[in-house]
């Protein structure tokens, strides 16, 4: 599987947080969220601010994600800071305190570190006075580490996968010079047995394998880009071949702890270092390293290899910085107040900006080591004011002495921005609940139910739904997909697609929907399958075709298309349902899956090897339904292993020829089984394949349709002229029967037997049974019913007559069960 980080990278939500204090989410998908503080937006006499209240920005993520972040200027970056790290995933941090904000300016290359008591006031008055708002990128990093990460991943796994994702991005970014080519491939080779943990050992053996990461998923995402421009593709494989096999057997946390290790050997990703001296007037020039197991060491400058510890976190009692009046020699000096020394300890700096990231790292080190989040750095000197002073904002303390509340610059809130997914219609899909009325359970699963119900809409008109809720105990992450997959099903507008009729978004969640009265697809089909012609098996797998072309246009995956996600309407349509697991892309991009269950026998092989799901991938998945629907509901790879199927895929295995199926239908679906994802059809091409396929089989169908009829008409008449209009019967005063066996025209015509009828067949073998029938009646109606004495009926000549018409119709009825199984051959 492949390993998704267990934080979520949630790019556009909404939220609103105090100054320095916790949020409590309530709702998953970007709606409102209350806090847990006593005087919150809602006690506010100003009431929630407006956006042009606020200011955004983007804070970027190690993975590559960020959040949109609406602030006032009195929020802190404490504020900020405690905001993204509440919604990385569901639950409290419990090592909150490792998290820090820095500042970069790519063109320039500067950094800088943000207090976490640094207001966005104070933000924007030193560091956008040098460059505009839009040319800084704010990150949310790990600063501060525990001394034991394997204690952080058992604690604050989440903060653990945080961290990894910023030591490997930090890895790949840099420009490695000393680092030798073969602990490269080493490190490529444990990401890609991290990332893609479920792979088989051997699956890079196979050269497509191979060339397929290569090509869809990129070496730049496990290689330094001077490893990647200094070696030869061809040479990199073998290497990547022959190192892979080393690592194959590791499981996903051996991966990051050696990763960790083989790192950590070329370059201290766990330490920081700076250039200064020991001392205020006169001082020693040292380089001072910090990090979770060397506290505040030293090394002599120039060279020095054995560090010296200074002091411990666990003893600094206070830090202050002074900057001296001096223009022409502009310094800064730190003092660390340590328990136990006579005098506090002065580290001299070359500027502010150095002495403040020194700091800022020995104050968030102490606050970990302390597990506190009381910063004991005095920051009075060089810093602007921590709020406007222009009267329009004053201090949160002076707001609330006031007031008695807090006014609304205090807040800020991760907003929603355009672009997630695609646009949908300003439509109001929330429906008050007790406009719907649950009935009986028509579905089980494992977070809810799904009921048959109804729903009275705003013309009073009473529909039948289905309603799929929500548990009532359900936690945030459930209630998240919920709503977001209400969210994707109200962009859709098709026949062939279920459509939301609305949402009950407060808790328990409903999601209601248009009923489909037959069920679900598959046990439609099994249950019906005696009356289910190939004719309308086809039409089911053009109607999807249809509906995922439709979300194909729409840049959409499904990622679960089985027979089971299949409903159907009525007898002649089914719906595409379910899109609990559908995510939109990209153009020219995929969607990797996160950790959950996924349906392994229906997916396409780069999806099995590496969770990556494109239109291609659902085109394989739609070749398995397609397989379902002609094999009636029969589920694919029975009997065999979820972890076996990828083996038996790449050894070039497929799904056997169902026995209804066309034979270019099949081939249609073994191009959807192209193991190469370019080498697949499009939605659009499969469904004007589809259309022709359907069109042949009812042409089909009415010529075998037309020549039965001609078949039986034949027989029935027993030569190749038009039948004889039949006389009107005589009725005779003394016989209470009328006779039905024959009927004698006023001109004395010789009758043939008894009035005949059309047979008309379903099929060869059905016409073949019924002649067998008519043959072994041998017009029984003729020699028992009572009739009156006819000497033409007695006439020698006419009794050879009947004899000669019973053979010939023998005789058609052979032909015609021996043009039965042939027909049966043929087909």
């Amino acid at each position: 599987m492949y390993r998704r980080p267990v934080y979520r990278v949630l790019q556009y939500l909404e939220t609103s947080d105090h100054e320095g204090m916790s949020a409590k989410v309530e709702d998953g998908g970007g709606g409102s969220l209350s806090q847990s503080i006593p005087r919150g937006r809602n006690a506010s006499p100003h009431g929630s601010p407006t956006p042009t209240d606020k200011t955004t920005l983007k804070v970027h993520l190690p993975n590559g994600g960020f959040n949109v972040v609406k602030f006032g200027d009195a929020i802190d970056v404490k504020g900020i800071i405690a905001l993204v790290t509440s919604r990385l995933a569901v639950g409290t941090r419990h090592y909150k305190n490792l998290y820090a904000m820095r500042l970069h300016h790519s063109a320039s290359g500067e950094c800088y570190w943000l207090h976490q008591d640094t207001t966005m006031f104070q933000v924007q008055e030193k560091y956008e006075r040098k460059h505009p708002h839009s040319e800084w990128r704010y990150e949310l990093r790990i600063r501060y580490l525990p001394q034991n990460l394997s204690e952080l991943y058992d604690k604050d796994r989440v903060t653990f996968y945080y961290y990894y994702d910023q030591v490997r991005n930090d890895y790949l970014n840099a420009n490695h010079s000393t680092l030798d080519q073969d602990t490269s491939v080493q490190l490529c080779c444990l990401e890609i047995r991290y990332f893609f943990k479920d792979m088989p050992q051997v699956a890079l053996d196979k050269k497509s394998n191979l060339e397929y990461l290569e090509r869809e998923v990129g070496l730049h995402k496990f290689l330094p880009r001077s490893v990647l421009n200094g070696v030869k593709p061809k040479a990199l494989r073998k290497l990547i071949q022959q190192h892979f096999k080393k690592v194959a057997a590791l499981t996903e946390l051996e991966c990051m702890f050696k990763f960790f290790d083989l790192l950590r050997a070329h370059y201290r990703f766990d330490q920081e270092r700076f250039v200064c001296a020991l001392g205020s007037s006169w001082s020693i020039p040292v380089e001072l390293v910090i990090g979770p197991d060397l506290g505040i060491s030293c090394l002599a400058h120039g060279g020095g290899t054995v560090s010296t510890r200074i002091a411990e976190f666990s003893q600094i009692q206070s830090i202050q910085t002074l900057v001296s009046d001096c223009k022409e020699h502009s310094k800064v000096c730190i003092k660390l107040r340590v328990a136990g020394a006579a005098e506090p300890l002065s580290i001299t700096c070359s500027s502010l900006d150095q002495a403040e990231s020194l700091a800022d790292l020995i104050d968030g080190y102490c606050r970990v080591a302390t597990c506190s989040n009381t910063s004991l750095w005095n920051r009075k000197d060089a810093q602007p004011p921590k709020y406007r002073q222009d009267g329009t904002t004053d201090s949160p303390e002076k707001n609330f002495i006031k007031t008695g509340t807090i006014v609304f610059e205090d807040y800020a809130e991760i907003v929603d921005e355009e672009g997630d997914y695609s646009t949908p219609a300003a439509r109001d899909y929330e429906i008050v609940r007790n406009q719907v009325e649950l009935g009986e359970i028509i579905g089980e699963g494992q977070f809810g139910n799904v009921h048959k119900g109804s729903y009275k809409g705003r013309d009073g008109q009473i529909v039948a739904v289905a309603v799929k809720t929500c548990k009532v105990d359900a936690d945030l992450a459930t209630a998240e997909k919920f709503l977001e997959e209400a969210y994707i099903m109200q962009q859709f507008e098709h026949p062939y697609i279920i459509r939301l009729i609305g949402v009950c978004s407060e808790a328990p969640i409903w999601l209601v929907m248009e009923l489909a009265r037959l069920g679900e697809m598959r046990a439609y089909l099994q249950s019906h399958k005696h009356r289910l012609d190939l004719a309308t098996l086809l039409l089911y797998t053009f109607q999807l075709s249809t509906a995922l072309s439709y979300l194909e246009c729409k840049k959409f995956v499904h990622r679960d298309i089985a027979a089971r996600n299949v409903l159907v309407s009525s007898h002649t349509c089914v719906k595409l349902a379910d899109f609990g697991l559908s995510r939109w892309v990209e153009d020219q991009s995929y969607y990797i899956a996160s950790k959950c269950k996924l349906p392994i026998k229906w997916m396409a092989p780069e999806s099995i090897n590496f969770r990556r799901f494109t239109t291609s991938s659902d085109v394989w998945m739609f070749g398995v339904c397609m397989w379902e629907i002609l094999m009636l509901g029969v589920k694919p790879f029975q009997g065999i292993k979820n972890n076996e199927v990828i083996r038996k895929l790449e050894n070039g295995e497929r799904l056997a020829l169902p026995d209804q199926c066309p034979p270019r239908l099949y081939s249609l679906m073994s191009q959807c089984w192209s193991y190469e994802p370019s080498k697949r059809p499009t939605f659009k091409d499969i469904r004007e394949n589809l259309h022709e396929i359907l069109l042949e089989e009812k042409h089909q169908q009415q010529e075998i349709m037309k020549r039965e009829n001609r078949r039986v008409q034949a027989m029935s008449w027993g030569a190749d002229d038009a039948p004889p209009k039949p006389s009107r019967q005589h009725q005779f005063p003394d016989s209470s029967v009328t006779s039905t066996s024959t009927t004698v025209a006023a001109s004395g015509i010789t009758p043939v037997g008894p009035v005949s009828t059309y047979i008309i067949a379903q099929s060869p073998e059905v016409l073949a049974h019924l002649m067998k029938e008519n043959q072994e009646r041998g017009f029984p109606r003729s020699t028992q019913s009572p009739v009156f004495q006819n000497p033409i009926l007695e006439n020698p000549s006419f009794i050879e007559e009947q004899k000669l018409l019973e053979q010939r119709l023998f005789e058609q009825a052979r032909q015609s069960e021996e043009d039965g199984r042939w027909l049966a051959r043929e087909e």
